[in-house]
């Protein structure tokens, strides 16, 4: 069974709050694991956002130069999420 948007944004936004509070709690060769893994997942939800145009969000993803994070494009795509689900 393919994985769909949903999986991908609670994936991606639940692997940037672990590095977010990894960051602010460990040394960054520590937390260095958690931010890399987040950075990919955050890379699969705006590889994927890209391909179906599922994008909800004011920013597009794969807009952003190479070497900048998409974990601020997980964050915009979870709030505009988060904000569908308790408008239902």
């Amino acid at each position: 069974m393919p994985m769909g948007r949903e999986f991908w944004l609670r994936k991606a936004a639940v692997l940037d709050r672990i590095a977010l509070a990894e960051e602010v709690t460990y040394a960054p060769e520590v937390a260095a694991p958690a931010i890399e893994t987040a950075e990919e997942a955050a890379g699969w939800l705006a590889d994927f956002d890209h391909t179906h145009h599922t994008t909800h969000g004011p920013g597009k993803p794969l807009l952003t130069p190479p070497g900048r994070s998409y974990r601020p494009y997980v964050r915009q795509e979870y709030l505009a999420w988060i904000k569908t689900q308790t408008e239902s």
